[in-house]
């Protein structure tokens, strides 16, 4: 696969056979770019009801759903795209330390980096999914969408990121370790 390397795409190229590899590979493709237009879409809602609210606010009377469908499209393009499409070295990280010594330090940072995700999401999530469960006895004010719908990206997050992790120190412990850095 070319491109940038994201967490649907991590999981291509490993193990199997020959057809089977270019399978995965094919189907992950497919998945990536269905998140992709997701996210797209959910960008694209959140601009439209920008715009709304803007032409309301100055020409007509505002509109409360607006601002509501701006908050929701946002929170889920934030935690699904990471969940999904943004590679986790592609995140904002302070590296200072990380960028200043050799290779081979720089594995065992980044491989205790990984561990600590896995087990802090992992320690974390059955917290999350309980609270998200217990959110959906409210609703949103205005459209009335359940909570547990809206916060359910964030379990998404959180899975995607213990995935993405425990296939990079996977990758960090193989022979082509460096390729991770």
């Amino acid at each position: 696969m070319s491109g940038i390397d994201s967490p649907l795409s991590r999981t291509a190229g490993e193990g199997g056979g020959k057809g089977a590899k270019q399978q995965l590979v094919a189907v992950i493709g497919r998945l990536k770019r269905i998140c992709e237009l997701i996210s797209a879409a959910l960008f694209a809602a959140m601009f439209v009801a920008f715009l709304i609210q803007i032409f309301t606010r100055y020409v007509l009377d505002p509109l409360s759903w607006t601002l509501e469908v701006c908050s929701i499209t946002y929170v889920w393009i934030v935690f699904f795209a990471s969940a999904t499409i943004v590679d986790q070295r592609q995140h904002i990280t302070f590296d200072l330390l990380y960028k200043s010594v050799r290779e081979r330090r720089r594995r065992i940072l980044a491989i205790i980096s990984c561990a600590v995700i896995i087990v802090m999401f992992a320690i974390g999530l059955p917290g999350t999914v309980d609270y998200v469960l217990f959110a959906g006895r409210q609703h949103t004010l205005m459209l009335h969408i359940r909570l547990d719908l809206l916060y359910s990206c964030f379990v998404l997050f959180a899975i995607g990121a213990i995935v993405a992790a425990a296939v990079r120190l996977r990758r960090l412990w193989g022979r082509d370790w460096k390729s991770q850095l």
